[in-house]
């Protein structure tokens, strides 16, 4: 039996869903979804400490109940190993269908920075697990002789899939999720059959998982941002600032000039340099001012016209 708390935990995750579903989650307030849940702002904190921590859980929340519904599937006894695979899959789409627009609501959100309801190693974890598990189901399905094979099919296999729920969401585009779920598993039959006929020698061994493990595993190495990935964190920052409305105009229409300025086939040093001089003195904004010059002074080659080069430490 589900506990209260586990209950009300559950009914703030489902609300939040609907509210962020509709509205975005930029533009839902914790104050808006306590009231909705029927109860205090400050209630609301006692099981989510924050509104990211909220839309994580909206995730989690989502994963497992497509997880558990997915491992119920493999207990029924009625269901071939293909048909249970039939199903998984479609029960798979029938849920990105259900939180399609909450979906794109998070997608269209402008986010700040570097906050993303996404766990990087969480993902690569479930990604991992992902491919072990549907490993495993080749191996069980076609036997032994089809091993060689299993991390090419699975390649396949998820491929189609995420072209498949990236379908789903285009305006106006209707996807049989039955047809698409049974279509994908016969495909997949088709190749495995091809495969076990010809025995070409595998491009991705099953075993490239334990190097796909360690490779998720590891930090990531990032270089710089693209100056016009910090003009847009920047016009996102400035938005929230308490600043005088004239020196904010001018300083939005700085960054619309110098985003303009970059995208052009040769960027004007000077126009680049004088908006970046406009922006100086509003408090908020020097960190990400100083990383646009940073990022300038080492990829001058890349973004600026030549000759810019010389004076780079000028910007």
């Amino acid at each position: 039996m589900v506990d209260k708390m586990t209950e009300k935990r559950q009914q703030i995750l489902i609300t939040a869903m609907q509210l962020f579903s509709a509205k975005g989650s930029s533009m839902t307030s914790m104050q808006e979804i306590a009231e909705v849940c029927g109860m205090s702002k400050g209630s609301l904190y006692l099981h989510f400490k924050s509104k990211e921590e909220l839309e994580r859980s909206i995730y989690d929340y989502i994963a497992n109940r497509i997880k558990d519904e997915i491992l119920s599937i493999e207990q029924d006894p009625l269901l071939s190993l293909k048909e249970q695979l039939i199903k998984q899959v479609e029960v798979l789409l029938i849920h990105f269908l259900e939180i399609r627009e909450f979906l794109l609501k998070q997608f269209h959100d402008q986010l700040p920075p570097g906050n993303t309801p996404f766990d990087k190693d969480h993902f690569h974890d479930q990604l991992q697990k992902t491919l072990v598990w549907f490993n495993n189901k080749l191996k069980t399905l076609y036997g032994a002789e089809a091993e060689p094979y299993t991390m090419e099919i699975a390649m396949f296999v998820l491929g189609m899939l995420g072209s498949y729920i990236r379908f789903l969401f285009l305006p106006g585009f209707h996807l049989n999720v039955g047809k698409a779920a049974n279509h994908l598993i016969q495909l997949m039959d088709d190749i495995v059959h091809s495969m076990l006929n010809r025995r070409p020698e595998p491009l991705v061994p099953p075993d490239v998982l334990v190097q796909f493990d360690r490779i998720c595993l590891e930090d990531e190495v990032q270089g710089p941002r693209h100056p016009l990935i910090i003009i847009r964190a920047m016009k996102q920052e400035l938005k929230g600032l308490p600043v005088d409305p004239l020196v904010k105009e001018d300083a939005m229409e700085s960054l619309g000039i110098m985003e303009k300025e970059l995208i052009s086939i040769r960027p004007s040093r000077a126009v680049v340099k004088g908006m970046l001089a406009n922006l100086d003195g509003i408090e908020g904004l020097a960190d990400l001012q100083r990383e646009l010059k940073e990022t300038m002074n080492t990829m001058l080659d890349i973004y600026l016209a030549p000759g810019f080069t010389k004076q780079a430490s000028d910007v």
